[in-house]
């Protein structure tokens, strides 16, 4: 399995307000800018695949635009509406995301 993958994007490409969709050797991820940090987390929500990078992103988490399911963007954790962890859910897949020379991203494998 591929370790690295350069997303041939540069860090001011990305949208604060919107989380950019891309397709990567291990499957459609989503980045997602949360202040000064980027996520990368699975495109599509594990319940009926709905669309998380089209979803709504507030306090830390996003929120699926077809079941309100809600991930927390740090750690793909479930969580309820409070922001409380739900354990027994499945966690998003995600990847840690480098911003290496000139801005480019770099994300390496996905941690299960």
């Amino acid at each position: 399995m591929q370790e690295r993958f350069d997303t041939g994007l540069v860090r001011s490409e990305l949208d604060p307000e919107r989380p950019r969709l891309i397709e990567t050797p291990w499957g459609a991820m989503a980045l997602f800018v949360e202040g000064d940090t980027l996520h990368c987390l699975q495109a599509f929500c594990p319940h009926l695949e709905g669309p998380l990078f089209q979803g709504s992103v507030s306090r830390g988490a996003v929120t699926c635009p077809w079941h309100y399911w809600r991930y927390e963007l740090r750690t793909g954790q479930r969580v309820g509406p409070l922001g409380i962890p739900m354990p027994g859910f499945e966690r998003l897949k995600r990847c840690e995301v480098e911003v290496g020379a000139a801005e480019r991203i770099v994300l390496r494998a996905p941690i299960a």
